[in-house]
């Protein structure tokens, strides 16, 4: 018997990887969510989401994708999830093989193939969407290839839709670029999960996998566990995990305070107690 029949499981309910079947939304990310909507929608241009490492921003763009990935009349897509490569070429030719465009070891082709899709989607009434995750990664002359593909615009539209994930050093990188700060029109942050918040998506991931979270961890964990990872829910997964294990090894059905401190141990490098 494995650890998750052991608590009663299907699967591996605290994966730390996007999977959309455990993807829960707080009224912060459904705020986010139609925020980021409203601003392709409306071609406003270039939007940025903020958050902490951990807090969600991939998993509400797995969420993202799969709404206009079912509208392929309305909606061309692109979404990068490393962009940091080194030079202007090979970022434009990520670009470009995200839209099925040929590739070019050139700049120069490389401009004129991706404006010339823009400028066709837009009179073909279909719009244009790059999502960029990891965006804190980018290198400054990439920051600047992205200012001059939003410089392309009608009088009422830009042709490109951007919407670029980012953990919160990025900022320091737009003091660097003003123009492209100028340009961002919208923006939306994601904070650490609250009590309330983290133990319902807890308790929704394991009844997803076919178990009860309360009977798993009982409630005089449940302020342990949130304080330990603060509310980050990649952190709350890798804790649960680990703490399930400890619990598993020692034929316990429940997980107790001692099985979560067993796994804090083991974690102590993550140094979460001392944020």
């Amino acid at each position: 018997m494995d650890v998750h029949e052991h608590f009663g499981l299907s699967t591996n309910v605290f994966s730390a990887t996007p999977d959309p079947r455990f993807a829960f939304e707080t009224k912060e990310h459904r705020l986010a969510l139609l925020k980021i909507v409203f601003s392709v929608d409306e071609r406003m241009g270039l939007f940025l989401l903020q958050g902490d490492a951990g807090v969600g921003k991939t998993t509400l763009s797995r969420l993202l994708l799969s709404g206009w990935s079912q509208q392929t009349e309305k909606y061309s897509l692109a979404h990068i999830t490393d962009p940091s490569m080194r030079t202007q070429a090979g970022f434009m030719r990520e670009i470009a093989q995200q839209y099925g465009l040929p590739p070019s070891r050139n700049l120069g082709p490389l401009k004129e193939s991706v404006l010339g899709f823009l400028n066709q989607n837009y009179r073909d009434g279909r719009t244009t969407v790059l999502l960029i995750d990891e965006a804190q990664t980018m290198v400054a002359p990439n920051l600047d290839l992205l200012h001059i593909l939003s410089n392309h615009a009608t009088a009422s539209a830009q042709l490109l839709q951007v919407v670029l994930l980012a953990q919160l050093n990025f900022a320091k990188k737009l003091e660097q670029k003003p123009a492209l700060r100028s340009r961002i029109t919208g923006g939306a942050y994601l904070s650490a999960l609250t009590l309330g918040d983290s133990l319902d998506m807890l308790r929704h991931r394991v009844s997803v996998g076919g178990g009860d979270f309360d009977r798993i961890f009982p409630p005089e964990t449940h302020v342990v566990l949130y304080k330990a990872a603060r509310g980050i829910p990649r952190d709350l997964c890798v804790l649960c995990r680990a703490a399930m294990l400890n619990a598993w090894g020692r034929g316990t059905k429940q997980v107790d305070e001692a099985a979560i401190e067993a796994a804090l141990r083991d974690l102590d490098f993550k140094d979460w107690t001392g944020k």
